[in-house]
């Protein structure tokens, strides 16, 4: 019997308006965030969900909060899930960034496997500890349905890992604010139903931010 998960990105925040760094900076949803929220609820409305994960900060929580209220479920926070930390990166917008640290940011934007913003982590430290804590819930729900509510970081890893692709494979992975995933985990294997849907968004008339950030 499949397990079945939902991968869930938390909605807008100002710093991703903004184009900030993030990481583990606890940055709240802002109005257009809570909107996407809700209107993701009413997408997996009629989805049952017999257990939920999130992210310990605010704007996946209460993206959490949100989602779930129609499923009388409170998300149990998860330290597994927490995203990258971008380290003296974190509050800075992008183009200074790449002012004050251009060989940092290049290895970042084109080898980001290889990559260690200033005093932050690396993407194969936050793949070893949220890729196992996917597969153990998904074992722990055997034949049920799990939310997971997380990061872009995050959740492009947990992508990467059920398509059994390297971490090399990162920057060609999308993750929209309140993108849904759908994943199959069935005898030790993954099978991808859906990647990055944003389209219960753009039904909705709500904003959705072009850039992947």
């Amino acid at each position: 019997m499949a397990t079945k998960l939902i991968i869930v990105r938390h909605g807008e925040t100002a710093w991703n308006r903004g184009t900030i760094y993030r990481g583990t900076h606890d940055v709240p949803l802002n109005d257009n965030g809570r909107r996407q929220a809700q209107l993701t609820a009413a997408a997996l409305q009629k989805q049952a969900i017999d257990a939920a994960y999130t992210s310990p900060l605010s704007r996946a929580s209460e993206t959490a909060q949100i989602v779930l209220e129609p499923h009388g479920i409170i998300a149990t926070d998860e330290d597994d899930l927490l995203d990258f930390n971008y380290g003296e990166w974190t509050g800075k917008e992008e183009a200074e960034v790449r002012r004050i640290w251009p060989a940092e940011y290049s290895e970042w934007s084109t080898r980001p496997h290889e990559a260690r913003p200033p005093g932050g982590t690396t993407l194969e430290e936050i793949y070893n500890r949220c890729f196992p804590m996917m597969v153990s819930a998904a074992k722990q729900h055997d034949g049920g349905t799990v939310a997971l509510f997380s990061h872009r970081v995050v959740n492009k890893l947990l992508v990467l890992g059920a398509l059994g692709l390297g971490l090399e494979r990162f920057p060609f992975i999308v993750q929209g604010n309140c993108a849904i995933n759908t994943v199959l985990f069935r005898e030790g294997e993954f099978t991808i139903e859906s990647l990055n849907g944003t389209a219960h968004l753009i039904e909705g008339g709500v904003e959705v931010l072009e850039a992947d950030f």
